[in-house]
């Protein structure tokens, strides 16, 4: 394999492409995830997004399968049961011999289930391989369906915080450390969304994801300091420092109207219109 990596993606995107063009059900082929927010490097995936009705889904995933068969045999396939969004059918393969942090991430979605994923703020804007009705299109995010996103989640987590800091206590209280912890990286995981509600709020329910370039160095270094556990004693001491940074974070964002930084992906330029 001497492709680049780039190559590579584009090459797959292609071959798969060209394998559902005269498919009429086919609504739209496009390319999303990292090459849609103008940051595909060489360990990126190609995230393929196919608009075709669920009842193709199986019809789709066979010429999908035998398209990718063109350039390398597919080594792994994960069928994503149930997927993770409404009317949506996802497939992940592993190619033999592909770059090595290489994926074809497969989803056949609804014309109506690919409408959120067009949001430019959240998603970026996809790359279209072709779209005969322009569901394609990138538009603006709906700032107040976000906003009472965010103020239902604010509610949520302001109820659900001290349950899980009493979780935590009880069973280190008990001995359980295992399931202490299982506990605890729930509430780091609600620290993320209150930091993701203050720097990227039209981002805020993306958990983990991009973290490192999209919070700022001070939020980084706060998940840090709370995410690598160093041993079972020091798991009460970072609960008591866990839970006093996210009843401030409850306190500032519940008195602000709108949180103070927004984090959108940017417009790249040179992007082809579908």
């Amino acid at each position: 394999m001497s492709d680049t990596p780039t190559i590579y993606r584009q090459r797959v995107a292609a071959a798969v492409t060209a394998a559902l063009r005269d498919d009429v059900l086919v609504r739209a082929v496009g390319e999303g995830g990292a090459a849609a927010r103008s940051r595909a490097d060489a360990y990126s995936d190609l995230d393929l997004v196919i608009v075709a009705p669920l009842s193709h889904a199986d019809i789709v995933f066979t010429r999908v399968e035998k398209a990718i068969a063109t350039i390398a045999r597919v080594s792994h396939v994960w069928p994503v049961d149930p997927p993770g969004f409404a009317e949506m059918a996802q497939r992940f393969y592993f190619l033999e011999g592909a770059p090595r942090f290489f994926a074809v991430d497969c989803s056949v979605i609804t014309a109506t289930g690919v409408v959120p994923f067009m949001d430019r703020e959240r998603h970026g804007e996809a790359i279209v391989w072709f779209d005969r009705d322009g569901v394609l299109q990138p538009r603006g995010v709906d700032a107040a369906a976000m906003a009472r996103r965010r103020a239902h989640r604010l509610v949520q987590l302001r109820g659900s915080t001290p349950v899980y800091v009493m979780l935590v206590a009880k069973e280190l209280a008990r001995g359980h450390t295992l399931e202490a912890y299982g506990f605890y990286q729930t509430l780091l995981r609600a620290l993320i969304e209150l930091l993701g509600m203050r720097h990227r709020p039209d981002r805020f329910d993306f958990g983990w994801r991009y973290v490192d370039r999209e919070l700022p160095a001070s939020a980084q270094a706060l998940i840090t300091n709370h995410a690598f556990v160093g041993s079972a004693s020091a798991l009460p001491g970072l609960l008591a420092s866990l839970e006093r940074e996210i009843d401030a974070l409850l306190v500032m964002l519940a008195a602000s109207s709108e949180p103070e930084v927004s984090v959108s992906a940017p417009a790249p330029a040179g992007r082809p219109s579908p």
